[in-house]
């Protein structure tokens, strides 16, 4: 993958993930499915079913979105989001992880979406929430300083002190 360049167009960023994601296989998402069930094994068991669920359909859905994406977007990169979609982007051998971060990118520059989808259940029985104008993640500040996790690119804000016995 080549590095992205300041200023870089979104249709032109759309392009450069739209032929990533062509040359990826039935068998590298099985990876992905595989790797991200691995993954999960740690989260309790009333947990593993529907947030393992929720999680790949919502990876597959944006996947397939993305390849299949004819939209024209407006707008270009700034600085700090070439620098995130370039971190990203970097290639570590590992496939399923590649493809699970060109998802993250689709899903935070091109739908705005948080990474997890809204209603996610975590431990502790919340979830991702959208208040009409912003996502708040109730789980983001303990990982966003986790170097595997991908909360530091997500759009969901970190839930302030207050809101944090908001259980959906």
């Amino acid at each position: 993958m080549t590095e992205v360049y300041h200023g870089i167009s979104l249709n032109d960023l759309k392009n450069l993930l739209k032929r990533e994601v062509k040359e990826i296989t039935i068998r590298d998402l099985y990876d992905l499915s595989f790797y991200f069930l691995e993954e999960q094994k740690y989260l309790p068991g009333e947990y593993k079913k529907e947030y393992g669920e929720t999680v790949l359909d919502v990876m597959i859905h944006r996947f397939t979105s993305l390849k299949n994406d004819k939209r024209s977007y407006d707008g270009t990169l700034c600085d700090n989001d070439v620098e995130n979609v370039n971190e990203l982007l970097k290639y570590n051998n590992n496939v399923p992880t590649y493809i699970l971060n060109i998802i993250v990118i689709y899903a935070t520059y091109f739908l705005k979406e948080p990474v997890h989808p809204p209603g996610t259940a975590f431990p502790g029985h919340v979830s991702i929430y959208y208040d009409g104008k912003d996502y708040f993640c109730p789980i983001k500040k303990n990982h966003i300083n986790n170097e595997k996790s991908v909360c530091k690119y997500c759009i969901a804000k970190i839930l302030e002190e207050s809101k944090e016995n908001v259980k959906n």
